[in-house]
């Protein structure tokens, strides 16, 4: 027997190379064209570096060709250096903020593993994917399902049959005591059970239901769209932090040359031990700063994922945001724009709503109880408590609007003057680069230049992010009557 599984195996032995030979001699199939491009990282920061380009992982790796070009559906870089999304893509102007269709002409990317994000995929993304949006969305749902015709008729039948389940009970006659007792009791729950169903059919027939459920629907719809209001406030605080973290890689590398410049003045005895100490400890702490703010970035990009759905894996590469026209920010009219907003907000109408149920129980109260009991009295105050938080809820969007309204203004007199800074830095830089071509200027002066002017290319940008973040606050106010505080620039 143990000879026979000695053979047994070394025939296994002997045949497995035969099956394996001809699959590594088979060739595999020809990619195909964009196969064969080379594909950015996706998992790359959003710096628009060419070099920083791989294929999907997992994949297998294609022959390489002569000439590489890059592929037609490659992702767009994430950076200043990229052309900017326009809103409108066919550029017909928009007539104001109402009719503003930054959402309406929303496309998804295509993009699968969600590792790319474009603003504007953010608000689908936001409502196909947070489990928190289709909570609410079912919820919605469930109360656009009911039918309060059907419902009306079912509870007339059932007020029907616990009416005659009354009257059988009342003529089944009693032989004791406790079956009095016992009878009182049925009927008395059937009474109740009645006048509780009375009392929704008085309501169905008033529309006093139908008000609440609409009440209720509001309510999920605007926490609905506070959730997209949040994502897009996340979006906006991870393109400040990646370009905050440009800033800090670039004080760091400027930082690497002045410590070289300090050692070498350390050998030649003109600079003390302690000084480049100093010098060395500054540069651990701005390192140590770099790597905190890392990983701030990526507890934001894992909860934006949280946001869209995706795998947490950290790995998100934020699209730039749309291009703002000038259009749009002179069509903005203060007076209608908070007219249509104040009838779109549901704090208001929350707030409007509790003053007419005040009002009601005033009345009610003046009709049930004599003018000068402590009944009426009360529910005078009540009434007056409810006025003044309307009168303070109204005067507070006006407040907030009216911020998010001059805010769209001095963010755009702050681009204009931060282009103008740009200007300045880059004729600044050009001489002082025909200065290092001529050999009167040190290399590390150059260097310095070109920070100067990236820190002023980054100004520009910073207006950009806070002037589009503005109008975003005016838009979702005119558009859906909701007033965020923290969607407003920095």
């Amino acid at each position: 027997m143990k000879k026979q599984w000695i053979a047994l195996l070394l025939t296994l032995a002997l045949a497995l190379p035969l099956c394996v030979i001809p699959a590594l001699a088979q060739p595999g199939p020809e990619p195909p064209p964009q196969a064969k491009a080379e594909e950015p990282r996706q998992d790359a920061e959003p710096s628009g570096d060419a070099g920083d380009s791989a294929g999907d992982a997992g994949e297998p790796e294609a022959p390489e060709a002569p000439e590489e070009t890059e592929a037609p559906d490659a992702l767009p870089p994430a950076g200043p250096s990229s052309s900017p999304i326009v809103v409108r893509p066919d550029g017909t102007p928009e007539a104001s903020a109402g009719g503003s269709t930054m959402d309406d002409e929303l496309a998804f990317t295509g993009e699968d593993d969600f590792r790319y994000l474009a603003f504007e995929d953010l608000r689908d993304r936001v409502l196909e994917g947070s489990l928190t949006a289709k909570m609410l969305q079912e919820s919605i749902a469930s109360i656009d399902a009911m039918d309060y015709t059907d419902m009306y008729q079912s509870l007339n039948a059932q007020m029907t049959s616990l009416e005659a389940a009354q009257m059988m009970y009342a003529q089944i006659p009693v032989a004791s005591e406790m079956e009095g007792a016992m009878q009182g009791y049925i009927i008395s729950n059937l009474a109740s059970s009645y006048a509780s169903l009375s009392a929704t059919v008085s309501d169905l027939a008033s529309g006093k239901l139908q008000k609440d459920s609409a009440a209720a629907r509001k309510q999920l719809k605007n926490a609905q769209d506070l959730t997209v209001v949040g994502a897009e406030s996340l979006y906006f605080a991870i393109l400040e932090l990646e370009q905050t973290k440009g800033t800090l890689q670039r004080n760091l590398t400027a930082l690497d040359r002045s410590l070289k410049e300090m050692e070498l003045r350390y050998e030649l005895g003109q600079v003390s031990a302690l000084t480049l100490e100093q010098v060395r400890n500054g540069r651990a702490a701005l390192q140590s700063n770099l790597s905190t703010l890392e990983m701030n970035l990526r507890r934001c990009k894992l909860q934006m994922q949280s946001m869209i759905g995706a795998s947490l894996n950290g790995s998100l590469v934020l699209g730039p945001l749309p291009a703002l026209s000038q259009g749009l920010v002179d069509s903005m009219d203060y007076k209608p724009d908070l007219s249509e907003a104040k009838t779109r907000s549901y704090d208001l109408f929350a707030a409007k709503k509790k003053l007419d149920e005040a009002d009601d129980s005033y009345e009610d109260t003046r009709e049930s109880y004599a003018q000068n009991t402590y009944n009426v009295r009360s529910a005078r105050h009540t009434y007056e408590a409810a006025l003044y938080e309307y009168k303070m809820a109204e005067q507070s969007f006006e407040m907030n609007f009216r911020n998010a309204f001059d805010s769209v203004k001095d963010y755009q007199q702050v681009l204009n003057s931060a282009q103008t800074s740009l200007a300045f830095q880059e004729s600044t830089y050009a001489s002082m680069e025909l200065k290092y071509r001529q050999g009167n200027l040190s290399r590390n002066a150059l260097l310095d230049a070109e920070d100067e002017l990236t820190e002023a290319k980054d100004a520009v940008e910073t207006a950009r992010r806070n002037l589009f973040t503005a109008y975003r606050t005016y838009y979702w106010a005119v558009n859906y009557g909701v007033m965020s505080s923290g969607q407003s620039g920095t």
